[in-house]
């Protein structure tokens, strides 16, 4: 009769009737997106595309993708903004055109985070990082009765809608405020532990003439409403830290760039150790040299560059290993012809080396390192000075997946 559908031909049903082809199919769809719309088919298909098996396989194939990235002005701090990095696939772009890229701070979240009544804060909120999807920044205020400083954190979600947009809130940080002691690093890290994150606040304190260093881990597990000091270590091999390039924390370690090596702080043995550079690399001049996590957790990449030369290190047990090396005039598509190059610099570099982000002039580069392309994707306009700090924002995953209606024929198994 006219209206109704037809059954599929006999050998797309031999196909998609077969549960080990199905799977096949499914876990090749590209996008987590492709992936619910696939789900929504049927009861049958939700159990294959939210089976956990084949969500892991689907994310070694198809590993979450850039979206763009948020470009935090340093000479005007707050108020970062987003960029897409075109042309992206349909599926992405259509995420990217409903998504609410906006940090605004929240009216009332200093009360509900934990800010004191008498905290002093001139409300300007900073981009810190960006994971799976979601955007963290930070609030300060001084809280001058009590001599403490307070640190509020926002996890915003640009990518979702209904009730679960907006920024969840941190419990503040409290630091106390000693004279004679000087900050010299505050950083924060944090990683996946369950279905949620596990943060930690890193400062390195030292005397007004770097007599000797501290360093105060303070520790907000995932489930816990309040932080908690996790450590305090006194060594020498953190009187001279360096604010860039930022550390980073692989699984539980965290690697602290010093003016000559890599300082090593263990969370788990409460130990300090140093990892010596490469031969011929350094921090300095800054923006030549970046560390970046490794896909496993074992060790930790260092990129450089020098005259065009883009160097990428691996450091895995006692040994740097060279692991990549390119010219990026040879993969520049012309687009270094016009532009001085003697001062190219690394502006971020993506987790577990997959891509970096330059700086050339008054622009942005984006290296894609597996691809070996480069392009620009950001030209500061006349009236900045800076180009500022970037924050790559990745497509989230776990996608979310429909709860079907009662339908007979979608239920169908």
């Amino acid at each position: 009769m006219e209206g109704e559908a037809q059954p599929p031909p006999a050998c797309v049903s031999k196909v998609l009737d077969e549960d080990n082809l199905l799977r096949e199919i499914i876990v090749r769809v590209g996008f987590p997106t492709s992936l619910v719309r696939a789900a929504g088919v049927c009861t049958r298909w939700l159990s294959h595309a939210s089976d956990r098996a084949l969500l892991r396989r689907f994310r070694e194939l198809h590993p979450p993708r850039l979206l763009g990235f948020y470009l935090a002005k340093r000479e005007r701090p707050g108020g970062a903004r987003f960029f897409p990095v075109l042309p992206l696939p349909p599926d992405l772009a259509a995420v990217v055109r409903r998504a609410s890229f906006s940090l605004d701070a929240h009216e009332g979240a200093r009360r509900s985070a934990g800010f004191s009544p008498d905290t002093h804060s001139d409300g300007r909120s900073d981009v810190v990082g960006c994971w799976n999807g979601s955007v963290l920044t930070s609030s300060q205020g001084q809280n001058y009765a009590h001599g403490r400083s307070e640190i509020m954190f926002q996890v915003h979600s640009p990518l979702c809608s209904g009730s679960e947009k907006g920024a969840a809130i941190i419990p503040a940080l409290h630091l106390k405020v000693q004279d004679g002691i000087c900050r010299l690093i505050r950083q924060l890290f944090f990683r996946e532990e369950g279905d949620g994150l596990s943060y930690f606040y890193v400062t390195v304190e030292c005397t007004r003439y770097h007599e000797d260093s501290k360093v105060h881990v303070y520790m907000l597990q995932n489930g816990d409403d309040a932080w908690r000091k996790h450590l305090t270590l006194a060594s020498d091999l953190l009187l001279y830290p360096r604010k860039s390039p930022k550390g980073v924390l692989v699984d539980s370690k965290i690697y602290l760039p010093t003016d000559n090596e890599i300082v090593v702080l263990d969370l788990m043995s409460s130990s300090l150790s140093t990892i010596q550079l490469p031969q011929g690399v350094g921090f300095s001049p800054i923006g030549t040299t970046m560390l970046s996590r490794a896909d496993d957790a074992s060790g930790v990449y260092l990129i450089h560059i020098k005259d065009l030369q883009l160097s990428i290190w691996l450091h895995n047990g006692d040994n740097w290993l060279l692991v990549d090396k390119m010219c990026l005039c040879e993969i520049s598509d012309n687009l270094l012809d016009d532009e001085p190059t003697d001062d190219i610099l690394i502006n971020h570099v993506g987790d577990y080396n997959e891509f970096v982000f330059l700086e050339m002039g008054r622009c942005a580069l984006y290296l894609d390192v597996k691809r070996r392309t480069l392009r620009k994707v950001y030209e500061m306009t006349t009236e900045e000075q800076q180009l500022g700090d970037i924050y790559p924002l990745m497509m989230s995953w776990l996608p979310s997946f429909p709860a079907l209606m009662d339908n007979p024929t979608r239920n169908a198994t």
